[in-house]
């Protein structure tokens, strides 16, 4: 690789970590959210409200262990819901509380766009 390369994907990183902290600032300012979990809850909302955990992961392009990390505020504050499917596979719900906040968090989002 060479180094005007090198030097432009680390401008890219450092530009996309510019946005993603004006968005966490915002979305956590006036909806309680991260960047992340609003990432998250569009995924889930996109895909119907619900999916598979493994599925939700690779969308996600995380593992599955920083995932359920993800998960566990989301689930304790009653945005999201892991349960067992029928073949002992995790999998995730958006919840009615989960999916207004999504709407609600859109427009906050989209500005700081």
């Amino acid at each position: 690789m060479s180094k005007e390369a090198l030097h432009a994907c680390v401008d890219q990183h450092l530009k996309h970590a510019a946005l993603v902290f004006m968005l966490d600032n915002e979305l956590g300012t006036h909806h309680g959210l991260s960047w992340t979990d609003f990432v998250l809850l569009m995924v889930l909302d996109a895909a119907g409200g619900a999916a598979p955990a493994t599925e939700l992961a690779r969308t996600l392009y995380t593992p599955a262990s920083h995932l359920l990390l993800r998960l566990l505020p989301l689930e304790k504050t009653g945005l999201v819901e892991r349960a067992s499917d029928g073949d002992g596979k995790r999998r995730v719900t958006l919840r009615p509380q989960g999916r207004r906040l999504l709407y609600e968090a859109r427009d906050t989002a989209a500005n700081t766009c």
